[in-house]
């Protein structure tokens, strides 16, 4: 009997594990919009503290192959899926956001005033 409800519980963990994701708070050292010169849309780049550098590797690492939500103070910017762990000091968000949209992303977020995080995307929990 004890050995069935370790094994449920065993079940239970692992079918649930996608739902115990926490998400994190990516801490920014400056944010500017770029232009990618292929495609010439305009981008957000994010620029991220060692502490930043070492959340987005660890999350992206342990969910290569899922779609995420990028948010910033609480609003989805972007939902990419993961293809490989991100272990760079940036990150670059794309999106229907025009040049002044961007610019008062990058300017609340290197203020400080603005907060990004990043969760698994909720079709996924």
């Amino acid at each position: 009997m004890l050995r069935h409800i370790l094994i449920i519980a065993l079940a239970l963990l692992i079918c649930l594990t996608p739902a115990l994701a926490k998400p994190i708070r990516l801490m920014v050292e400056f944010a500017k919009v770029v232009t990618d010169p292929l495609s010439g849309f305009d981008n957000l780049q994010i620029e991220l503290t060692p502490a930043g550098q070492q959340a987005i590797a660890e999350f992206t690492t342990e969910h290569v192959g899922k779609t995420v939500d990028v948010s910033i103070d609480g609003k989805i910017i972007n939902s990419p899926m993961i293809q490989s762990p991100i272990l760079g000091t940036s990150i670059m968000l794309s999106g229907p956001y025009s040049v002044h949209e961007l610019q008062v992303m990058a300017n609340r977020l290197t203020d400080k005033t603005s907060t990004v995080e990043v969760d698994l995307a909720k079709k996924q929990r």
